[in-house]
């Protein structure tokens, strides 16, 4: 089998191998006391402390009805919350989910109701494609403009910031697709502007890792890349105990795919990035690697796969979840933000 050229830097040790462990360092005021919970229950909670009484009873009146209405509804208030920080923007998205019965549930999980519609445009917005999902996944306020081109008075997604009255106006009315074009489009953009030491990367050569780690964004998270060496069983096991431990607690971890020098040293870089959604145990108990299996977004397609650690961890054949490609190359693991 041939080698990756991750697998080269972290032998000459060129770039972290690891980031400090999730959960941990400052990371228990988001979560509850035993170290469980959903970042952005505990962001929402942090940010609900800080609101002033009128506002808070009013973003409690809305979270009880919401909860009437079902977790999916209750859910989203909360994480509109642990956005945004903002009561009206609660308000907003609570308008928008009993106007549109059917849209808390797509809100509420994103990837499965853009599906395709969110797949990547070209071939060389793979990434960008993952963190318009990455921002999805946090922010009702862009799924809901995603799903339905409604736009917050109260609560503008930083992906639509730079977008005239106009355009917004004429995507309203767009497809879900072409709005999650004109994202791609603007993710593109900002993480290849000034990714080469401060210069332009080449638009041809994707997203690289470095750019999407500033770029992605999650309530209370905060991302840094780490190179992965599929022959270095127990770096590689290490990586993904920490990709199971971000998704135990509700945050989406990028993972770059790409080959080894057997099929030449243009395919021995990361060439594709992919989105780990979730994870689950078949059999076994939370202790077991041996269960362990992920789900994974693939954005060449839009679908999602359930994949088992030991296939990720294989570095042989082509796995469809990671785009067709056999090797991870580079993971992209959250951590506290700086306070």
């Amino acid at each position: 089998m041939g080698v990756q050229l991750t697998t080269l830097l972290h032998r000459a040790g060129l770039w972290p191998g690891s980031v400090a462990p999730w959960p941990g360092g400052g990371l228990a005021p988001w979560t509850r006391p035993d170290g469980a919970g959903d970042v952005r229950d505990g962001v929402a909670r942090a940010r609900r402390a800080r609101l002033d009484g009128r506002d808070r009873a009013r973003y409690d009146a809305l979270v009880v009805d919401a909860g009437h209405a079902g977790a999916p509804v209750r859910d989203v208030l909360v994480r509109t919350l642990a956005a945004h920080g903002t009561v009206a923007a609660v308000e907003e998205i609570a308008g928008l989910c009993a106007d549109r019965p059917t849209l808390a549930a797509g809100l509420h999980d994103p990837v499965s109701a853009l599906g395709r519609a969110a797949r990547q445009v070209d071939g060389t917005t793979c990434g960008s494609a993952v963190l318009a999902v990455v921002a999805a996944l946090g922010d009702p306020a862009l799924a809901a403009w995603l799903l339905t081109g409604a736009t917050l008075a109260a609560a503008a997604p930083p992906e639509l910031s730079a977008a005239s009255g106009t355009a917004l106006e004429r995507l309203a009315g767009a497809s879900v697709e072409r709005r999650s074009e004109a994202v791609q489009r603007v993710l593109k953009a900002r993480t290849t502007r000034q990714a080469l030491v401060g210069l332009p990367w080449p638009p041809a050569l994707g997203t690289p890792p470095w750019a999407a780690a500033r770029a992605a964004r999650f309530p209370g998270a905060a991302f840094a890349g780490v190179v992965l060496d599929d022959t270095d069983r127990g770096h590689l096991d290490g990586v993904l105990d920490q990709v199971g431990l971000a998704l135990d607690h509700g945050v989406p971890v990028p993972l770059y795919s790409g080959g080894d020098s057997d099929g030449g040293w243009a395919a021995a870089v990361p060439r594709h990035v992919v989105l780990a959604v979730g994870r689950s145990w078949h059999g076994g108990t939370e202790t077991r690697r041996e269960t362990d299996r992920f789900t994974l977004w693939e954005p060449s397609a839009g679908s999602t796969h359930e994949v088992a650690r030991e296939v990720l961890v294989a570095g042989s054949d082509p796995v469809p979840a990671l785009g067709r490609w056999s090797h991870l190359t580079w993971a992209l693991l959250p951590h506290p933000p700086a306070a």
